[in-house]
């Protein structure tokens, strides 16, 4: 028990108040070759077009991306803060009734959540004039379970690991 303290406190006393320059240097148009890479396949690369716009200020922000694969793929998201004093906590919305958390750290937005049987972690976050944005995927199944003994000084610490399954990736940059 006594490390993930430790994390904890390091985690909470090393931070300080979060400098966003979220949505005033990402609003724009960014393009770049996203690779899709799969454990069990060849990787895959598609051109990738992004778009950010704000909707409503400090409160409501979209962004779009095109996919140009065998067939072009729109995706329409929204970034919906919490509240206008809060600059860590938003929802990303996918305009089809899911909706999921996110954390804005580290001039970026983090997220995970899980679908059918799969975990999802994401980023999409500010580089200079880039995005770079992520996503791997893992299944919840038959994860690899290991872990420490109990002493007298501290609990036994269990960790289940899966393995990353997928991942998609692009550094995106900004159009002329």
């Amino acid at each position: 028990m006594k490390y993930p303290l430790i994390l904890s406190l390091l985690l909470c006393f090393s931070s300080k108040a979060q400098e966003s320059n979220f949505p005033q240097k990402w609003i724009g148009e960014y393009t770049g070759n996203m690779v899709l890479a799969n454990a069990h396949r060849t990787d895959h690369m598609i051109k990738v077009d992004f778009t950010m716009e704000e909707l409503i200020e400090d409160s409501l922000c979209s962004y779009h991306m095109r996919f140009y694969g065998e067939s072009t793929i729109v995706k329409d998201y929204l970034i919906r803060a919490v509240s206008k004093d809060n600059k860590v906590d938003y929802l990303l919305d996918e305009n089809n009734g899911i909706i999921m958390e996110l954390t804005y750290m580290n001039s970026g937005f983090y997220g995970m959540y899980e679908v059918m049987g799969m975990i999802y972690t994401s980023t999409l976050r500010k580089q200079g004039d880039d995005i770079f944005y992520e996503l791997y995927a893992a299944p919840t199944e038959n994860p690899y379970i290991s872990g420490t003994e109990a002493t007298e000084q501290e609990e036994a610490i269990e960790v289940k690991s899966t393995k990353p399954m997928l991942v998609q990736s692009v550094v995106l940059t900004r159009k002329s």
